[in-house]
């Protein structure tokens, strides 16, 4: 039977860093996705290829250029997120006001991040909301 997915421990392993690595990684937001079962930790080999083909580049001056084959997410701060839709940032920051206005976010351990390109969709469809 084909192994599907792969432990903290043979990624690390793989890889040639350590488990302590991918620890943090996750709570970062980075690194491939994974799931949580129980206690346990694994990652999808599916995802592992997807984020390292994510990791290619074909120059130095491709990966200064902030140009990735496969950018995987688009996840950025409250502020960031502010800035980019010209909302206030407390709207971003206060959790009620997110949750009532239906806002998209991400929570990756104690940190809050936003996916810009969803967030600019919602304050689009906002927007064309209140014109009319």
């Amino acid at each position: 039977m084909e192994k599907l997915v792969l432990s903290e421990n043979e990624l690390a392993q793989h890889w040639g860093v350590s488990p302590k690595t991918l620890q943090r990684w996750r709570s970062e937001g980075r690194g491939p996705y994974y799931m949580k079962l129980s206690k346990r930790v694994v990652y999808p080999l599916a995802e592992i290829r997807a984020y390292e083909h994510s990791a290619l580049h074909a120059s130095t001056s491709e990966r200064a250029n902030g140009h990735s084959p496969a950018s995987r997410s688009n996840l950025v701060t409250a502020k960031e997120a502010a800035i980019a839709t010209s909302l206030p940032a407390y709207m971003f920051s206060n959790k009620r006001i997110r949750e009532a206005v239906g806002m998209p976010c991400v929570q990756i351990n104690s940190s809050l991040r936003f996916n810009l390109e969803e967030v600019m969709k919602w304050a689009s469809r906002r927007s064309a909301e209140s014109d009319e």
